[in-house]
Order: structure tokens, then sequence, then C-alpha cells
């Protein structure tokens, strides 16, 4: 799925106008029309046809509810009422033209500046519909409009918000300090990428992208930097396995992980990473976790001085869970940097090379640092990253030049420009060792020959439904252990191979 940044969704609504002779009024129309319709078949029918409020801004998402106010009132819905909060002297010249018509019509309209204690009517309504701020809002809600906002929160009534929640980001996902908790968001051509991070899944509630008339075109050529990764696109990259194959066609992962007090890590990669199809796994470190073999009987072992090691011909190569972020794993890293193999660099491999300045690295290569450890990469503040978790993976990659796949709520991998959004996952998987299983299933992905973002995304999706399925089978998400995702991944691959929901 395209997604398309503010400044992408103004340009598309500037070409549709000025190329493709859409102009704003036939768009706006449409985006109102199309909206009731939405609301209608979604909340109304549950209601008992009770008050309804539309919440208009002065800008053109306040000209948007003002449509939507007059096709529910057209449908039916009289005990409807259009609550103002539009300074004259900010309103746009659309605001105005669709003001008049809904007066026209006889729509009842109450300016919230003029009388602001009627605000306290929003409590009492069945539905409210917030159209007070589009997606250009880019800094703190400030009064009147804080209160309106709050005053919408309070109330018990479903919020249904017109192309985002007035007051979210709709680039970062971050709240301007106050912002709407809508039952649903409609959207106008595009979701938009402040959705689906940070604090934006808390607030649109259902998503619904509606087809206003921009043009394909449009779309197609101007939204190209943004994009979520769904079960869909999991399910078509995940490798498939014929009858007639033996385990040298489902690749050979080295994993270099583990260390005196931290084998566990290397553990749960490597069990992971036959989870995930690997055909073979070596496991090997400073010295040979001889001792954790029983864990996992199937894994081939080694030591990273037995120079018979290198001499094998391994598909793609795992680094860093536990292994120590020293001067030996940078020596590690800048042998492997010499050989043309894909690799996953993780958890003290990242230190290492931050700490020993390897950057940058082959461009087949992804890197999975947390918030945390981009911070020492970037040299910024974990919150700083957190702010903008689209810049922060585009910035390390200019620093990394390969892969970046920032680990939170909600991943985002970048290469180049380009990012990805995963859409799964939840703050279950805020427990140690989980790092280490995604890295032995990327690991696994890269091994069966998928293309670095390939496996990365899919291993990345995978792992955050594997949290998310936890969650719905009635899991209290403070008890997921990492052991507890490689146990339940292979079901979760099954039924994505079948086709059907995972849920």
């Amino acid at each position: 799925m395209r997604l398309a940044t503010v400044d992408q969704a103004t340009q598309i609504d500037e070409i549709s106008r000025s190329v493709y002779g859409l102009n704003g009024e036939v768009l706006m129309e449409a985006a109102g029309a199309l909206a009731s319709r939405e609301i209608d078949l979604t909340f109304l029918p549950e209601l008992t046809r009770g008050a309804v409020a539309v919440v208009c801004g002065p800008g053109n998402n306040g000209g948007d509810g003002l449509v939507v106010a007059r096709h529910l009132h057209s449908a039916g819905y009289r005990d409807l009422l259009i609550f103002l909060v539009a300074p004259k002297d900010a309103q746009s010249a659309l605001f105005r033209t669709q003001l008049k018509r809904a007066e026209l019509q006889g729509l009842r309209v109450v300016d919230l500046l003029a009388q602001p204690e009627r605000v306290k009517q929003l409590g009492s309504s069945e539905l409210i519909v917030d159209a007070v701020f589009g997606i250009g809002l880019k800094r703190k809600v400030a009064p009147p409009f804080a209160a309106v906002i709050e005053a919408m929160n309070a109330g018990k009534a479903p919020k249904v918000s017109l192309d985002t929640p007035s007051g979210l980001n709709a680039d970062t996902g971050r709240v301007e300090g106050v912002a709407v908790k809508a039952a649903m968001t409609v959207t106008f051509g595009l979701a938009k990428p402040g959705f689906f991070v940070s604090e934006g899944p808390a607030h649109i509630g259902k998503l619904r992208a509606l087809p206003i008339g921009f043009p394909f075109e449009a779309l197609r050529g101007i939204a190209t930097s943004h994009f979520l990764f769904t079960e869909r696109l999991a399910r078509r990259y995940l490798p498939t396995r014929a009858e007639t194959t033996n385990k040298s066609d489902h690749g050979r992962l080295l994993v270099l992980a583990g260390r005196e007090g931290f084998w566990g890590a290397g553990i749960l990669a490597s069990t992971s990473a036959f989870r995930m199809g690997a055909g073979y796994v070596q496991w090997a470190s400073f010295t040979p976790p001889y001792e954790s073999l029983k864990e996992i009987p199937e894994v081939l072992t080694g030591s990273v001085d037995d120079e018979a090691l290198w001499k094998g011909k391994f598909s793609a190569v795992a680094i860093g869970p536990g292994l120590g972020g020293g001067a030996p794993t940078a020596r590690l890293i800048e042998r492997l940097k010499s050989m043309d193999v894909p690799v996953v660099v993780d958890a003290d491999a990242i230190t290492a090379c931050a700490g020993h300045d390897l950057f940058p690295l082959p461009p087949n290569w992804v890197i999975t640092p947390h918030a945390g450890e981009l911070s020492r990469i970037l040299k910024v503040g974990a919150a700083d990253i957190e702010r903008d978790r689209f810049r922060a993976a585009i910035q390390a990659f200019e620093k990394a030049r390969c892969h970046v796949l920032l680990k939170g709520f909600r991943s985002v991998l970048a290469f180049g420009t380009r990012t990805m959004v995963i859409h799964s996952g939840n703050s279950a998987l805020a427990k140690a060792g989980t790092g280490d299983v995604l890295t032995g299933m990327i690991g696994a992905l890269l091994a069966q020959g998928l293309e670095t973002p390939l496996a990365s995304g899919t291993a990345a999706y995978l792992h955050g439904r594997l949290a998310d399925e936890w969650v719905r089978a009635g899991n209290d998400k403070s008890s997921l252990t990492a052991s507890d995702l490689k146990t339940i991944l292979p079901q979760i691959v099954s039924r994505l191979r079948l086709g059907g929901s995972l849920f």
C-alpha cells in the first residue's frame, strides 16, 4: 500500500486541479459524499438517529465536514448540529461556499467562538464528526481549538475524523498537544504515514481510505517514498518448498552470536532460523558454544578462529546477538565486508559498527537497531528518533549506506529515500531476546535467496504478527517471552501460507 506524506498529498491535489481539471470544489463534494455514506453504513444504523454533531474548523477540512453534514441531512438525519470553530479571517473560500449551502438547506449552525458554553452539547451527541483540522497541521493545537478537541474526547459518542484525527501529525504520528481519539478515520486518496507509527494507531481507529477521484497517474507518480508492508506482501514473498528439494536448496546461514553468560542469544537466533526454513544453520562464536548444543542439536557449531569455518559456502550471515561489541566483533565485520554475502547486523554488532567507525556497509546488508542503538549511530537522543521514525531511518541509511530496519512501534525499513512501515506488532515485543529471534528469521530468509528488503520486511511482519497472535489468543502482553516467539512461529507461517486471515 502506498502512503502519501502531507507534501505529497498537497502535490496530488494540486496536479489533480492543474493537469486533470478537477477543481477543489469537485474533490470536496466527492470527499464529503463518500465520507457521509461510510459514516451512515458504519455507525448510524446502530444509533437511534439521535443527535449528530459535525465540528468544523475554518479550512478545507471544515468544508469537507459541511458537505458531510449536508449529505447526512439529506439522508434523513434531522437532529444534526454543525459546530463551528472557525475564525472569519481564517476561513477558506471553499469553506465559506459550503457554509452558505448548508445554511440555505436549513441546517442548524452553532458558532462556538461566539457561544463557547455550547461546547457542552457535544457531550449529549450520539455521533461526532471531526472536521477541525486536516493533514496540514504541524504545530501544537492552540486555544480555542484545544478546548473543543478535549470536549469531543470527553464525550462517550464515537468520533469519525475526516482525513486525519484533528491534532495528529499525519507525517510522524505525533500528537500536537491534543488530538481527537477517533473510532474511525476516513482519509481521502491514500493513507498517511503517521497513521501507522508512534501515537497514530491509538488515534485513528478503523481506517478507511476513500477514492474521491484523484487520478491514478497522480497517485502513483507522486506517492513514491512511503509504503505499508502488509500481510498480503508477507504471503507473496514467503519462500515455498517443493517436495523434491533437499536441505542444500534452502540456504546455509552462519550465525555469529553469543558468549559466556549470553549463549541464549545464539540459541534464539539459531532456532528461529531453522523455524524460518533455513536448510543449514552453523553457530559460531569466539568460544564454541558446546554446552548449549543440547538446546538445539540440529545446529552445527564452531569457533570464529577456525579457518575451516570461513571456507564454508554460506548464503547469508547473522551477526551480533550476545557476541560482544568490542574490537574482536569489529574485526569479524571487516572480514565479512570483504565477502560477497548478505548480512543481518544486530545488537552488539551494531555497537561495534558505531564504536569502531565501520560504516558504510555493503548495500545488501541490513542493520536492525532499536531507537537506543540508533541514537549511538546518529549521535542524537532516542527521544529525537521517536519524534520522526521515518526521518531517523532515512538518516541511518545515509550513514550506514545499507538497509535499515528501525525496530519499535512500528518498525520502519529504509533504503535510500524509500521507507516501509511494518503493519504488525505490539508492546509484547518489548522483552529481552525478541530481537535475537528476528535476527534469525531475517538471516534465514536471506539464506533462502530473498533480496534484502523482502527478507527484512517479511521477517519483521511475521515477527510482529507473532506478538499480535499472542495477544489475540487472550494472553497478557507482559507475559510473552522470546522463546514463545520461536515456538509459535511454525503455526503462523503455516496459516499465512494457506492464504487465509491470520486470525
